[in-house]
């Protein structure tokens, strides 16, 4: 059939072009070659051009020309495009017929997850004054725009991530991302199911707060509860540049100090403004031994340590009954380190959490001089 004998011709196309760059130029179309990456499978970003002429090799060239040995290596071609996979990701080469001939079109592979640079310097970052990207797509994705709560550049190298209050759900922020061609939309609704407060006002601050260069999001709710006012701050991790779509992830290491904020811009600062400094498992399993009984768990905290009981599963510090070190009784602190076995403990910043279904225990650690002690624990008290 034809799509046979043009895999045939497509993969005897890429033989002659693998064996330079020099070759691969020749083997291109007359208006060029474009070289790019693929977001969630369906958006194309393009990072260079090369020129059909016979240019000088170049490092976008190299790069075309790994991505045709990878093809020719696979030997999947169809109609017009042959594709490969690798440990990479996803590559194709698509083609066109010029002259009576196939040349390349394209050149195409997956956007790779970026390496965490996690230790790298954390910092507050400031809104930009023009929030037209998170607006064009906010109003692209729901029918109402109410209101932008603020922007912030992604990372030092482009994108954007804002927030705003749409009709997608109500009543709840929505996360807006921009990468290249990829945009993506984060519906913030898992707290304002829970809540019963009135009169309740979104804002949001920014700041790369797990050193990883990419803006993350500081979310601050105050509303009325029960007759008196009351506030929610959280700061949520920006998407991996990955782009596998899926729900934002709570910043449970800053949790602690976001509650104790005043207001957004001092959410934002404490956020950032962590020890960058990890807590190895056995130094949090010896200090927890100790925090079982209401006296073992003054003699390894300091002095102004809680113990947040929490109700609703994996957040910590929403609505949590506060208790201070100093008024801490045996209920409160049973069972505290009993899983420290299984303990994820941040490399980077001095939290250690356990998580058992519905059921979980976070530790948040400082220092006094030398010695490891406990800031604040939150058990889960719940059905």
């Amino acid at each position: 059939g034809s799509s046979e004998r043009n895999a045939t011709t497509l993969l005897a196309t890429l033989r002659a072009a693998s064996s330079s760059t020099g070759a691969l130029l020749r083997a291109i179309a007359t208006d060029g070659a474009d070289l790019g990456l693929v977001w969630q499978s369906t958006f194309v970003q393009t990072t260079a051009h090369l020129d059909g002429q016979g240019a000088a090799p170049s490092s976008a060239a190299d790069r075309a020309l790994a991505i045709v040995h990878g093809a020719l290596e696979t030997h999947a071609c169809g109609t017009d495009m042959c594709e490969s996979w690798a440990d990479g990701g996803h590559s194709v080469v698509r083609f066109v017929v010029q002259g009576g001939r196939w040349v390349i079109r394209a050149l195409l592979e997956d956007a790779a997850p970026q390496e965490s640079t996690a230790g790298a310097s954390r910092n507050e970052v400031e809104p930009t004054p023009d929030a037209s990207a998170t607006a064009a797509l906010l109003h692209a994705r729901s029918r109402t725009l109410t209101r932008v709560l603020g922007e912030a550049p992604l990372t030092t190298s482009g994108g954007t991530i804002g927030v705003g209050l749409t009709d997608l759900a109500p009543d709840a922020p929505v996360i807006a991302v921009t990468e290249g061609a990829a945009a993506r939309v984060f519906v913030m609704d898992a707290v304002t199911a829970r809540r019963s407060w009135t009169e309740t006002h979104w804002d949001a601050g920014f700041a790369d707060v797990d050193g990883d260069g990419r803006t993350d999001v500081v979310l601050r709710m105050e509303g009325t509860g029960a007759g008196a006012p009351v506030a929610w701050t959280q700061a949520f991790l920006a998407p991996p540049p990955s782009v596998q779509a899926g729900p934002l992830r709570a910043d449970l290491a800053s949790s602690l100090a976001t509650m104790d904020a005043t207001d957004l811009r001092a959410a934002v600062h404490a956020a950032a403004a962590l020890p960058a400094r990890g807590v190895a498992r056995e130094d949090a399993c010896r200090v927890l031994s100790t925090a079982s009984t209401p006296a073992g768990f003054r003699r390894v905290a300091s002095t102004d340590a809680r113990v947040l009981l929490f109700d609703q599963p994996g957040m910590p510090t929403w609505l949590p009954k506060v208790v201070a070190s100093a008024k801490v009784g045996a209920d409160d602190v049973r069972g505290l380190g009993s899983h420290c076995a299984e303990m994820a403990c941040s490399a980077m910043r001095p939290y250690c959490a356990w998580s058992g279904g519905t059921d979980s225990q976070h530790v948040w650690f400082g220092w006094r001089g030398s010695d490891l002690t406990i800031v604040g624990a939150a058990n889960y008290d719940g059905e």
